[in-house]
């Protein structure tokens, strides 16, 4: 009886051997399926002498998944990153596409402008040309803002992929919740259930960087961010979409636990949700930063020449294109009354930046809003002395809440505002203010040019003067109604004379009584000179002290851009090598092999085929036995 007993034992060994083999054999093609083995020990013997030291069979204790825990834990980690970097290199892919391709791009509308501009300066008196530089100034303006708002619209795609990413995330987590829960009561199947959890736990950290802590009872809590539970034993919190504090068409992560709610955008960084707030952070708002400076310089520098000339009616120029102001906008948590006033001091000066103000109680503090790196200001924030940086003059009024806060963006969305100034081709300022000549009968050959107008605002700087030498070192200035204006003044060849907001230039030697008119440019002229200075504007540095040019703003965006996306691309490809290496790792341990399984099989059907043979061997010694009884 003993044989039989321990044959029986190997045949059922050998029988859950085969059970387990051919359902690794039927799920080897089962996503999230770890392959399982039976667990043997020598049966218990009970007795003693030699009965105990033969033995008395087998038993199966239980079935074992292969898993190994580290290397599930790599492989979610690596599996969060490589989410990430898929959605920024397809993002910023598309974002390279718009800003650096050559069809689409700024580069071949801000040429035509200026080509338009220059020809323009070689007929200043031209209607077709005047209209035609309209046409040109109104197509740059609807490229900037197509530009602008097609930049709008990736973010608004942001939020609409994080709307979907989150409700996935809280699907997972609720499946999570609901297996602990099946886990703790101890219900049959356990192995499954640990299988549909690895499984669910792989899919979220490909949306999101989770940490996995297993507790005692078999259950699993999940943490994300900086430690906020999303799992935790049979309940599971929720993510939710709110809006932003300062812009309430852009939204925010929340995580909500029972009552509690608790912002996140900033501290999540893996998975598809972290990718989907870096492109924006880091990507996005960077390059809609680039383009609204690159699209406030331009309007600027433009405007700045425009109103430096004088246009078709003998009128000095206004501004071309719209005056961008800085957009400021208070924190919808604020609690205090206090109004924020931005505007441009110094537009040379402007930076590709927002800022954060906020008042501690006491005192007003500055901030990148980026990067929450301070930054200094002068002044007090009044209206009489307001607070300045980086181009920027700022006043608060009174009624500040401890904890207030605003945000200033001075360029973010210039380009959806850009727009023309000026309705017709009249109002084109192409010649200088003011013009300059020599008298016919001078006795040298010294000539006169125009340097450039310092001060448009001066009253008197069309007003009619004439430069009458006294000596060939000394000159004075007169009016029209021969008033000495000036005073013996030093001449030297080839120096700036500045009078009356303007500045010319007398060049050579000069004789006694040599006169030079400078006069204002009637209506109608056809001087270019404003209008050759406008051409010129793209290249002639403006930002940084003069070192940054529209053109280099131009460069840079696409350069800024192109070098991301292949930055993005690189990476990519990197953690997709990472997370295959990490799969075949795993599944050296966990996943199925056919050829391994066949193996198994083979194994198993010979100890069953031996175990079968033991007890048909102990049959017939038990009948032989009753034989010889009988």
């Amino acid at each position: 009886m003993s044989i039989i007993s321990t044959g029986l034992s190997g045949l059922v060994a050998a029988q859950r051997g085969l059970e387990a083999t051919s359902n690794n054999v039927a799920n080897a093609g089962t996503d999230g399926y770890v392959r399982r083995r039976i667990v043997q020990a020598e049966a218990i013997t009970t007795g003693a002498g030699l009965t105990a030291d033969l033995g008395s069979g087998v038993r199966v204790t239980g079935v074992e998944r292969l898993y190994d825990a580290f290397l599930g834990e790599s492989l979610r980690g690596i599996s969060s990153m490589e989410g990430r970097a898929q959605i920024m290199s397809d993002l910023a892919a598309r974002l390279d596409g718009l800003i650096g391709n050559p069809d689409l791009g700024l580069d071949r509308s801000i040429q035509a402008f200026f080509d338009q501009v220059e020809l323009l300066g070689r007929d200043p008196t031209s209607a077709a040309s005047r209209q035609a530089l309209l046409a040109q100034g109104d197509s740059l303006s609807g490229r900037f803002q197509q530009l602008g708002t097609q930049l709008e619209r990736f973010g608004d795609e942001v939020d609409r992929r994080l709307a979907d990413v989150t409700g996935r995330i809280n699907a997972i987590a609720k499946s999570l919740a609901t297996i602990n829960e099946t886990l703790a009561r101890g219900a049959s199947g356990a192995n499954d259930l640990l299988d549909q959890r690895d499984a669910l736990l792989g899919e979220l950290s490909r949306l999101i960087d989770a940490n996995v802590l297993k507790q005692a009872d078999g259950t699993t809590t999940v943490m994300i961010g900086n430690g906020q539970p999303l799992v935790l034993g049979i309940n599971s919190a929720e993510l939710t979409l709110a809006q932003d504090e300062f812009d309430p068409t852009r939204l925010q992560i929340n995580i909500d636990f029972g009552a509690e709610s608790r912002p996140i955008s900033r501290v999540v960084s893996g998975g598809e949700l972290g990718g989907l707030l870096a492109f924006r952070s880091e990507a996005l708002d960077p390059a809609r930063r680039e383009l609204g400076l690159l699209a406030a310089t331009i309007t600027n520098a433009f405007n700045e020449q425009h109103a430096l000339g004088v246009d078709a009616r003998g009128n000095l120029g206004g501004t071309f294109f719209s005056t961008l102001q800085p957009l400021v906008a208070g924190s919808a948590r604020n609690a205090g009354a206090a109004t924020l006033t931005a505007t441009v001091a110094d537009a040379t000066a402007l930076q590709a930046r927002d800022y954060e103000l906020r008042f501690d109680g006491t005192a007003w503090s500055l901030a990148d809003a980026g990067t929450g790196q301070p930054l200094t200001m002068t002044g007090t924030g009044s209206v009489a002395d307001p607070f300045l940086f980086d181009g920027l003059a700022l006043s608060v009024s009174a009624g500040a809440a401890t904890n207030d806060r605003f945000l200033v963006r001075p360029v973010t969305d210039a380009a959806s505002r850009v727009a023309l100034s000026i309705a017709d081709a009249g109002s084109i300022a192409a010649a200088a203010p003011v013009r300059t000549s020599r008298l016919l009968g001078n006795a040298s050959d010294a000539t006169i040019a125009l340097g450039g107008i310092s001060d448009v605002t001066n009253p008197a700087l069309q007003q009619p003067v004439q430069l009458r030498f006294e000596s060939a070192g000394t000159f004075r200035v007169y009016d029209g109604a021969n008033n000495d204006l000036s005073g013996p003044l030093a001449y030297t060849s080839g120096a700036d004379i500045n009078f009356n907001g303007w500045t010319v230039r007398v060049s050579g030697s000069p004789a006694t009584g040599d006169r030079f008119d400078v006069l204002p440019t009637p209506p109608g002229s056809a001087d270019n000179g404003n209008a050759l200075e406008l051409a010129r504007v793209a290249r002639r540095g403006y930002l940084a002290g003069g070192q940054v040019s529209a053109d280099d703003l131009s460069t840079r965006l696409v350069a800024t851009v192109g070098t991301a996306a292949q930055r993005h691309s690189q990476d990519l490809q990197v953690q997709g090598a990472l997370r295959e290496q990490a799969q075949l790792d795993f599944d050296a341990v966990g996943g199925v092999n056919l050829d391994e399984e066949a193996a198994n099989l083979l194994r198993y059907q010979q100890a069953y085929q031996a175990a079968s043979k033991i007890i048909a061997v102990a049959d017939e010694l038990f009948q032989t036995l009753i034989g010889i009884i009988r």
